[in-house]
């Protein structure tokens, strides 16, 4: 990870004093969890943290390749039990990542950066999930 993304990484802890801010941070790496996502201390508040908190992805216990994966065969139009099987994750795992997809800056930015989605990509897949949105919102 370069300086760059390290200045970029904040508390998330509301209860922190140094809650989202950049001005004296201290934050330090710890590390990374089983599914190869970043670890992170805040020495202010104790609390550990990971670089996906407030994105889609946040405590999925899905490596990057797996989520993107997943992503790139809901893209391709494959149904969610079309990707249980060629992921081998249970469908519900599946559903629920791509439920909990929602345009919000940090997804998009995790998405393109980490996960190797392109724009294009990211822009093909808030549009089909608007409208796999839009269709279950007309369902009895």
């Amino acid at each position: 990870m370069s300086v760059d993304k390290i200045s970029e990484v904040v508390c998330p802890n509301p209860k922190c004093e140094y809650y989202l801010k950049v001005e004296g941070k201290a934050i330090i790496k710890r590390g990374k969890y089983k599914t190869g996502h970043q670890r992170y201390y805040c020495k202010h508040c104790g609390k550990f943290f990971m670089d996906t908190v407030g994105t889609a992805v946040y405590r999925k216990h899905l490596s990057g390749d797996e989520i993107k994966l997943i992503y790139r065969l809901f893209l391709e139009k494959n149904g969610i039990r079309s990707i249980e099987r060629i992921t081998e994750h249970h469908r519900d795992t599946i559903s629920h990542l791509i439920k909990d997809t929602v345009k919000n800056q940090k997804t998009e930015e995790y998405l393109v950066k980490h996960i190797g989605l392109t724009d294009d990509e990211c822009e093909k897949l808030w549009a089909t999930l608007e409208k796999k949105r839009n269709i279950f919102k007309r369902l009895p």
